[in-house]
Parts: structure tokens; C-alpha cells; sequence
């Protein structure tokens, strides 16, 4: 899995605060070729960063998906196929999702983070 989709599994694993198996996956990239402009989404599905930059995706920022209304999920049902191999990085490590997705990292940060961000003791509210 070294053709970029392990970065977009990391882009749909941040989105969706780690809610993201491979049917999930296999949903969100249906979603983003069935829904987003061709444009929009070749672009996406060259650089998964370039998520941050879609409407869609913004309005999901900064809310967690407890909040998000069914449709507002980025998914789509797939046609049938295999679920992918497992993912090719940790997506749970913070280093690595910043290095790979650094605005996406910014944009949707995982809710173990934003407690671990208030608690810490230089956090200004």
C-alpha cells in the first residue's frame, strides 16, 4: 500500500477520530470519487492533505463526530470488492500524521489530544 492510499486511510482515520476500518475506508474513498468534482478529487487522491481544502471536510472540522449528523459523513457505499491490506503507518502516532497530513493534523485533532492539550499546564483557556 505504497501508491498514496495509505495516506488517504490516514486522512479518513484523522477525519473520523480513528473510526476507520477498512470497509470505512473503502466508503470514504467511494465517497470522494462518487461525490467530489473529477478535479477535486484526483487532486485528493494525490495529495490526501488536499482534504482540508474541501468544503465537505471543513465543515466537519472542529466538531466531533458524535455531533455529525448521518449525512454529513464522508462515505459513500462502495461497489463490492476486498477491504484493503491493513494500513502502512501508524495512524496513531501524532509524529507521523503530522509529517503526513499536516493540515488535516491541525484541522481535526484527535479527542485524546484536545484533553491531553487543556490539561496541560501552559494551556491558556
Amino acid at each position: 500500500m505504497d501508491d498514496g492510499t495509505a495516506d488517504l486511510w490516514g486522512a479518513a482515520y484523522q477525519i473520523m477520530d480513528g473510526r476507520c476500518s477498512g470497509e470505512d475506508f473503502r466508503a470514504f474513498r467511494h465517497w470522494i470519487v462518487s461525490t467530489l468534482d473529477p478535479d477535486t478529487a484526483a487532486r485528493v487522491l494525490a495529495e490526501p492533505d488536499a482534504l482540508a481544502e474541501v468544503p465537505e471536510i471543513r465543515r466537519l472540522a472542529g466538531r466531533e463526530t458524535r455531533d455529525w449528523d448521518e449525512a454529513e459523513w464522508p462515505r459513500a457505499a462502495p461497489p463490492a470488492g476486498p477491504a484493503p491490506a491493513g494500513p502502512a503507518w501508524d495512524f496513531d502516532d501524532p509524529r507521523e500524521v503530522a509529517r503526513r497530513l499536516p493540515r488535516l493534523r491541525r484541522m481535526f485533532p484527535r479527542i485524546g489530544e484536545v484533553r491531553e492539550a487543556r490539561e496541560h499546564p501552559l494551556h491558556v483557556t
